[in-house]
């Protein structure tokens, strides 16, 4: 397209405003021409051109000619009238004033408006608005604005701050509270010195911030000289409610907190307290203590990993349900209160009640990205008490060396298994199913990843004669990290399957959910027809390994040293392969049996 060229004097011939040209952005002379843009600029008003002092007009530009349609805009004389970015002009003192747009992507191609600013009356009273507590904390903001009398005068005024070291305004309003004592915010009529208004707000060192999380938080305590406490109420909607612990952001913190629930007001069964970390009230990861709920059919206190968004039930949260196992279920939670705490170590996070070390996460969702603790309840109402967060990098590496941090198993019930430390525990009745019957893997402590060997010894095994539904035996287990319900088991007991009563090895792949009487459970197995051994009351060695090529995982089992023959099958397709490669989280249990485990390791390392 050719550029067109006309006279400068021929443009002075078009005297009225324009509405939706181009103005010309070039040099002057009489010779000089002026460059049309190929596009143009239309600028709406949205109201009335002319308005009084302190009063808004909303701008509007529209662009033909191109998809590009950002402009810039500019006031012929800001003392008059500033305009914003978003083209909201703002006026300050009488007289007229021109407004221009320009296309970003072409200065040739401008537009201008003209507005016209009356004075405003003059205002007799002032009232400071957009705060609700007079109590405010270190760390955060709020915004102020004034109302004043008579309602269309001027509300220009100017902000100051009696202590700039406590708290500093803008001259919009925002107030910044920088450290705790006593400062007054005063708001000063530009049109009248005379006319003023002042707060005076008591600024506190909070220990949770109140600008972030739910609303439903009364904090207004969380600072007191003596009993401090947080608060959400019966009177709270149901749902997820959290509060953040403040000036807190980083990839290495401990936090705690102690909580009474007061009330449950629903019947869900996930409700609780929880502690956590996250970005945002739609990026959090939780650990959850949820008490049993009356007239559910739940009769345990339970514990859970969440995370936010949780519209879907990912692994984590499926892998980490506890219903009533490692002495939860002996927590009072009507009576007493419930000690939560966190740390986090980069990847690394230990979730405790009560100081006890209750599971463990090693996960890359939040890795090097730091994160805030936080506090929640859902579907409860809480006190909270005794809360406070250390960052200190040394005392929580002097933490993590104590030895509630080195467990790697905790016991499904301290009543019938008795675990000493992760190489020694005894399971103690022959009544009970292994599932039941067991110690477990702190979340992710005793993980195995990649290629990986399992050792230990058993000894002193008693088999309960009666149970005839199943195999009877001691078994070491690995459940799927990314589908938890899915096990592969290895055993050494006895058989209904085979017609001798002699002790045999197995490996099964069954369904969690079921238990392993039950036929539909089992979704193959093996079994050696050769004898393990002769006397369960001696002690055995166990060694187990998974090597994976080929993206296949192949199963191996040795007891006493002699690899096991798995010459007895469900199925003549059945092998010691799979196509699971992922990683595994380790149990062992009794399965009508009891007996002790004894010099227990277990080693992983990512297949080459």
């Amino acid at each position: 397209m050719k550029k067109k060229f006309l006279l400068l004097a021929t443009c002075l011939l078009f005297t009225a405003p324009l509405i939706s040209g181009c103005n010309q952005g070039g040099t002057s002379s009489s010779e000089t021409t002026k460059v049309e843009s190929p596009y143009q600029i239309k600028i709406t008003a949205i109201g009335n051109t002319t308005i009084r002092v302190s009063q808004t007009l909303q701008l509007r530009s529209s662009v033909t000619g191109t998809t590009q349609k950002d402009v810039s805009w500019s006031s012929s004389d800001e003392t008059l009238a500033t305009v914003s970015d978003k083209g909201l002009v703002t006026a300050l003192k009488a007289g007229e004033v021109e407004i221009k747009a320009t296309l970003d992507i072409d200065v040739n191609c401008v537009e201008t408006i003209k507005i016209k600013i009356e004075a405003a009356e003059m205002p007799t009273n002032l009232e400071i608005k957009g705060y609700d507590n007079l109590t405010q904390w270190v760390g955060e903001s709020i915004s102020l604005s004034v109302e004043v009398t008579p309602s269309d005068a001027s509300n220009l005024v100017d902000y100051s701050s009696s202590n700039e070291n406590i708290a500093t305004v803008s001259n919009v309003g925002l107030v910044t509270f920088l450290d705790s004592g006593n400062v007054t915010i005063t708001a000063t009529s530009k049109e009248d010195s005379n006319v003023k208004a002042s707060v005076t707000f008591n600024v506190k060192n909070g220990v949770f911030r109140s600008e972030v999380g739910s609303p439903y938080w009364n904090l207004e305590h969380q600072a007191d000289d003596e009993n401090a406490y947080i608060e959400i109420d019966d009177q709270t909607p149901a749902g997820y409610h959290s509060a953040y612990f403040s000036h807190v952001l980083g990839t290495k913190y401990y936090a705690e907190a102690t909580f009474k629930i007061t009330k449950q007001l629903s019947t869900w069964v996930w409700q609780g307290v929880g502690i956590g970390s996250g970005l945002s009230e739609t990026d959090t990861r939780y650990y959850l203590f949820s008490p049993r709920v009356e007239n559910q059919g739940n009769n345990y206190n339970k514990t859970i990993v969440k995370d936010l968004p949780n519209e879907t039930w990912p692994a984590i949260t499926s892998r980490s349900q506890v219903w009533g196992e490692n002495d939860l279920d002996y927590i009072d939670w009507q009576t007493s209160t419930i000690k939560l705490g966190m740390i986090r170590n980069g990847n690394e996070h230990y979730w405790l009640i009560n100081d006890r070390v209750m599971w463990y996460d090693n996960s890359t969702k939040y890795e090097d990205i730091p994160t805030m603790p936080i506090i929640c309840a859902i579907d409860v109402a809480a006190k909270v008490t005794d809360y406070k967060v250390i960052t200190n990098s040394d005392e929580i590496d002097s933490m993590l060396q104590e030895d509630e941090y080195q467990k790697s198993f905790f016991p499904a019930n301290t009543d019938n298994c008795t675990y000493t430390n992760d190489s020694n525990f005894t399971f103690n009745t022959i009544n009970t199913l292994s599932k039941d019957h067991k110690v477990r893997s702190i979340g992710d402590k005793a993980k195995l990843i990649g290629n990986f060997e399992v050792n230990f010894d058993v000894s002193d095994l008693v088999f309960n004669g009666a149970h005839t539904n199943g195999f009877t035996g001691m078994t070491c287990n690995f459940s799927r990290y990314d589908s938890a319900d899915t096990v592969e088991s290895f055993m050494v007991g006895k058989s209904i399957v085979q017609d001798h009563d002699n002790i045999v090895s197995r490996f099964a792949s069954w369904n969690y959910v079921l238990s392993m009487d039950d036929p539909s459970a089992v979704m193959s197995y093996l079994e050696t027809s050769a004898t393990a051994f002769e006397n369960p009351s001696e002690t055995h060695h166990i060694k187990i390994t998974r090597t994976i090529n080929n993206n296949q995982s192949t199963f191996q089992m040795w007891v006493d040293d002699n690899e096991c023959n798995f010459d007895v099958k469900s199925t003549q397709y059945v092998t010691m392969n799979s196509r699971y490669t992922g990683a595994y989280l380790i149990w062992v249990g009794g399965e009508y049996t009891s007996g002790a485990i004894s010099n227990f390791t277990f080693s992983s390392t990512l297949a080459q």
